[in-house]
């Protein structure tokens, strides 16, 4: 498809700002990528791309890629603010202090074992673990507001937090570890306190663009702003329309205030829609009149709404809706339908588990694609190995060593964690496999003298698994899949690394980040809205549409109003051709009774 004038307009304003306000469907990824092909046909220098998602990260370069010669892929880089962030501070946080080899606490349980052994250093009686919850909850919040223990007023009331604030802090540097909410602040601070590091990447990076740039908060801001100190070749593209993120502090006003007031960017706004038919159009422009969306195909397309007596009910129209499009078609779709290019969209996950039930019944495939979560190990043998992973990286962290002897049922005695982990093969937990254990330490060990044979490791511990005739079936489909899950990892970040650099530690923060996720996207999508967000299909249902679920009971004030109506915008814009809207008129409560239900009052906006 070729460019329209005003995208083509986009595409050639290399030099300056730029702002482009872009509503659902009117192709802003590919304006993005070829903007960015452009620039590396045009222009000398690197280009950096940000976005929020690893997901959309991908989907870009991809992109890119189809654009441009190979010779010119190491000019690009695309990644997600928070893995841009990490280089920064693994790479250069020495020069604010930091030491090196910092690896990422990736879980609250893990916040929370070291929280408490603090307190052991404290020689305190250790609070209850809602009130250790409530710290972590407190220092979160701070470290997401750039406050540190230091920017804190003292007052009598706060001196305990600050306290425990503070040495929290240091506790984690001396244990060379990061939580998530420190990679931006650190980034930040690196980026402030030594600003040859910010020249040095504009120097390199001509030309910045951050997609999606209606879901920046105020910190993501501050670091872009560090980063481009007398610097304008940027470019931001979002949607205000698309914002739904205010639970993590995103700001829409960012991108159409801030930046226009910091930057004078070129204002380049995109109404059409080459995504959705009429119907589906007409009724987000009705949820969101300041979108101005029109449609470019001349199809009406379907928008229909059901009720039911019942979820199950909802649930079983829903399925034989599906099974009807797959066999029949539809006549707005012009090749067979395949489940693939079906969405099931709920507020919550909940929502999902009646639908679930009938698709498993019915044979049909189902996933929660585009999940950013990432998948664990099921069997206690392949968590002993990850945990096993986090010591090689980091051996002054105790907590995996801790962990690790916990599931084995041993002694946590050894100051060497790391030579205890790969000598020591006492085992005092009879529901685990000796032998395999036994492997797990043997495939440590070839990692340890090779950190390049990763693979190599898990295919040593798959050959055991397979000899070990003494094994259930099922436990040996769980832990081949656990052995699959760190191949499928492991292959992925060879793919995007160069034999002969590769590390474990930058490979375990990726795992960490989420970056090199597998996730199985096949079959009938089952997705939050959050979870849709940037994706498209041809059919969608949209379930549970009741008062108190869409919108959620939680929305209080107008700002949260505001965003849960931009939520139904989203879930709607998914569809490109039929969209169905769906709710229960009863409905079973967590407590055994059943309720009647109102149907959603954006029902009621576009009829």
């Amino acid at each position: 498809m070729k460019l329209t004038q005003k995208q083509k307009e986009i595409v050639d304003y290399i030099d300056g700002a730029v702002l482009v306000t872009a509503g659902p469907g009117s192709g802003k990824t590919r304006i993005l990528t070829q903007r960015i092909a452009n620039i590396v046909e045009k222009r000398k220098g690197k280009v950096l791309a940000l976005t929020f998602s690893n997901k959309a990260a991908e989907e870009i370069l991809e992109r890119v890629k189809e654009g441009i010669v190979s010779e010119e892929y190491d000019r690009v880089h695309v990644g997600t603010i928070h893995s841009f962030c990490l280089d920064i501070v693994t790479n250069k946080g020495n020069q604010i202090g930091l030491p090196s080899g910092l690896s990422i606490i990736d879980s609250k349980s893990d916040k929370l074992e070291l929280l408490k052994k603090l307190y052991d250093t404290f020689s305190v009686e250790l609070p209850t673990e809602k009130t250790l919850y409530e710290i972590i909850q407190s220092i979160e919040e701070c470290k997401r507001k750039f406050i540190s223990s230091e920017m804190i007023e003292k007052s009598e009331n706060n001196m305990y937090f600050i306290n425990v604030y503070e040495a929290y802090n240091n506790f984690l540097i001396s244990n060379r570890v990061i939580d998530f909410d420190d990679i931006l602040y650190y980034a930040y601070r690196i980026l402030v306190e030594k600003p040859k590091v910010a020249i040095n990447f504009t120097r390199l990076y001509k030309y910045i663009l951050i997609d999606e740039a209606q879901d920046l908060n105020e910190t993501q801001y501050k670091v872009i702003r560090a980063l481009t100190r007398n610097f304008n070749n940027l470019m931001m593209v979002g949607d205000s329309a698309q914002s739904i993120y205010g639970f993590n502090g995103s700001d829409s006003t960012i991108m159409t205030e801030k930046f226009v007031e910091d930057y004078n960017p070129k204002l380049f706004v995109l109404i059409e829609n080459f995504r959705s038919t009429s119907r589906i159009i007409e009724a987000a422009t009705k949820l969101q009149p300041n979108s101005k969306s029109h449609s470019v195909y001349p199809l009406e397309g379907v928008l229909e709404t059901y009720s039911f007596n019942s979820e199950q009910e909802e649930a079983e129209w829903v399925v034989f809706k599906i099974k009807e499009l797959l066999d029949k078609g539809s006549k707005w779709i012009e090749s067979k339908i395949e489940l693939d290019n079906v969405a099931i969209i709920g507020r919550n996950r909940y929502l999902f588990s009646k639908v679930e039930e009938l698709l498993q019944a019915k044979a049909l495939d189902y996933s929660f694609g585009n999940s950013s979560t990432n998948l664990e190990c099921e069997t206690i043998e392949m968590k002993i190995f990850e945990q096993g992973i986090k010591v090689l990286v980091n051996p002054f962290n105790d907590l995996p060593y801790n962990q690790i002897n916990t599931y084995l049922g041993r002694s946590s005695l050894a100051e060497d964690y790391l030579n205890d982990l790969l000598d020591r093969r006492e085992i005092n937990n009879l529901e685990l496999n000796s032998k395999i254990v036994s492997a797990i330490i043997d495939g440590w060990r070839i990692i340890f003298e090779n950190e390049e044979s990763f693979f190599k490791a898990l295919t040593y511990i798959e050959g055991c698994i397979e000899k070990e005739n003494s094994l259930d079936e099922n436990f040996k489909f769980l832990i081949q899949n656990d052995v699959n899950l760190w191949k499928d990892r492991w292959n992925k970040y060879c793919r995007q690394s160069v034999g002969g650099v590769r590390n474990l530690s930058y490979f375990r923060n990726q795992v960490a980040l989420g970056k090199l996720n597998t996730d199985n996207n096949s079959g009938v999508s089952l997705l939050t809205v959050h979870m849709s967000k940037g994706l498209e299909f041809g059919v969608v249902f949209i379930i549970g549409l009741t008062q108190g679920t869409f919108p959620d009971y939680r929305v209080k004030t107008p700002a949260q109003r505001s965003e849960e109506l931009n939520n139904m915008f989203v879930a709607i814009t998914r569809a490109k051709r039929e969209c169905y809207l769906t709710y229960p008129r009863e409905k079973m409560m967590p407590w055994g009774e059943v309720a009647r239900q109102s149907p959603s009052e954006y029902l009621g906006i576009i009829k």
